[in-house]
């Protein structure tokens, strides 16, 4: 049996791999590691020579893995997240949170209920530096060395993480006055397929729309006029008078406030969404994500019905 010489071992290299693969570019691996080009390209060569091994497919116009930098890949995002919960168990004896906290959540979401709140969690977690991406894709948390995804959902796929609900929010059925006083309010709806709908794209329901009043079940397949995968951009058409749309009311609680827009058929009940923090399992929490849930969750829970959101009125 063969012995592995532990001084060819290339943790720098090794990182900047990981990241370079990740990201799929060696730019956007420096910016994220804080080095030149030109320093990330000679740590990837290095750990090649080292391996005896391509990782990477270099072209002048794409890059790509090799087979063997996909086994290489995987095996060393496990090394590292191993590392990473090594690192968080010590850290987590200390009395104050600290280290690098890696958080995704999705983009509308991110903008409107977590941007706002990062200045005064940095303010009151100074030890605590913060990497926050805001994606509406289901990342790989343990793979990519992520902290904590935020997601929203009618309820989360069982799978080997943990998730914890920290918020919920209402799905409502908006429109501008003025689209309504010209178009009409509808009564029931079966009546929408005479109205322009706006539609989030990214839902798993497709475009079907289910209500619920009391016992009784609507599911309309409808023919939508817009579709975008942001709630921020459907709320702005739905402001302009661009037709119906079905959106989470975290996204439209000001509007609502301010007459912007107004509930439709307020009888008929989407489902709710829950808003999850999931995070990888393991013995040890780090303080850092501890704090963090906390911090959120309270703020969340201090702002009424969703007002407060960090884009202004006219975003």
């Amino acid at each position: 049996m063969s012995t592995i010489d532990h001084s060819t071992l290339d943790l720098a290299g090794l990182i900047a791999f990981v990241r370079v693969a990740e990201l799929g570019s060696f730019v956007r691996a420096s910016e994220s590691l804080d080095l030149s080009k030109a320093a990330v390209s000679k740590q990837v060569a290095a750990l090649e020579r080292r391996l005896g091994a391509r990782l990477l497919q270099r072209t002048t116009r794409q890059l790509s893995l090799t087979e063997a930098g996909q086994t290489y890949l995987r095996h060393a995002q496990t090394a590292l997240a191993a590392a990473r919960a090594a690192q968080d168990a010590v850290a987590d004896t200390q009395t104050v949170p600290r280290g690098r906290l890696r958080v995704t959540a999705p983009m509308s979401f991110g903008l409107l209920h977590v941007a706002p709140w990062v200045g005064g969690f940095l303010n009151a977690y100074p030890q605590i530096d913060l990497d926050l991406q805001f994606d509406d894709r289901t990342r790989d948390i343990v793979h990519e060395g992520l902290d904590v995804a935020l997601r929203i959902a009618t309820q989360l796929d069982t799978s080997s993480l943990v998730a914890r609900r920290v918020a919920g929010t209402r799905v409502l059925l908006c429109a501008a006055p003025s689209y309504l006083e010209g178009h009409g309010r509808p009564t029931h709806p079966n009546q929408l397929h005479a109205h322009p709908c706006l539609h989030f794209s990214m839902t798993p329901l497709g475009r079907a729309w289910e209500f619920r009043r009391g016992e009784e079940t609507v599911r309309l397949a409808l023919t939508t006029r817009l579709e975008a995968n942001s709630s921020i951009a459907l709320r702005a058409a739905a402001v302009n008078g661009a037709g119906l749309v079905r959106i989470p009311e975290f996204a439209v609680a000001n509007d609502l406030e301010s007459g912007r827009l107004e509930v439709v058929l307020p009888d008929w009940k989407f489902a709710d969404l829950g808003i999850y923090a999931v995070m990888a399992r393991r013995v040890y929490v780090p303080a850092k994500v501890r704090v963090f849930l906390d911090y959120l969750g309270g703020a969340w829970k201090r702002t009424p019905d969703w007002r407060g959101g960090g884009l202004s009125a006219n975003t």
